[in-house]
């Protein structure tokens, strides 16, 4: 369980940076904002970063999260089959 949700969260957040990448071109490309192609590499760049960031300090949250959730689920299990005898 924990791989398929490590999986997730470092897909979930490629993907958040590359839709933020993405929008921004379009922005720029539709004259919603002025940016060169220069400093939209840079841009690029430091989004990529912000999301390495973001999972690298954050990811201690979601595997406490993890981790409780799969102990609250061995206890529960323990608690029914105490209940069954």
């Amino acid at each position: 369980m924990s791989t398929k949700v490590n999986r997730s969260v470092k897909q979930l957040l490629e993907f958040t940076g590359e839709n933020i990448t993405r929008n921004l071109v379009a922005a720029s490309r539709r004259k919603m904002i002025e940016v060169s192609e220069n400093d939209l590499r840079k841009v690029r760049s430091i989004v990529e970063s912000a999301v390495e960031q973001s999972l690298i300090n954050g990811y201690t949250n979601v595997q406490r999260a993890i981790n409780e959730t799969i102990s609250t689920s061995e206890t529960d299990k323990k608690k029914s089959k105490s209940k069954r005898k």
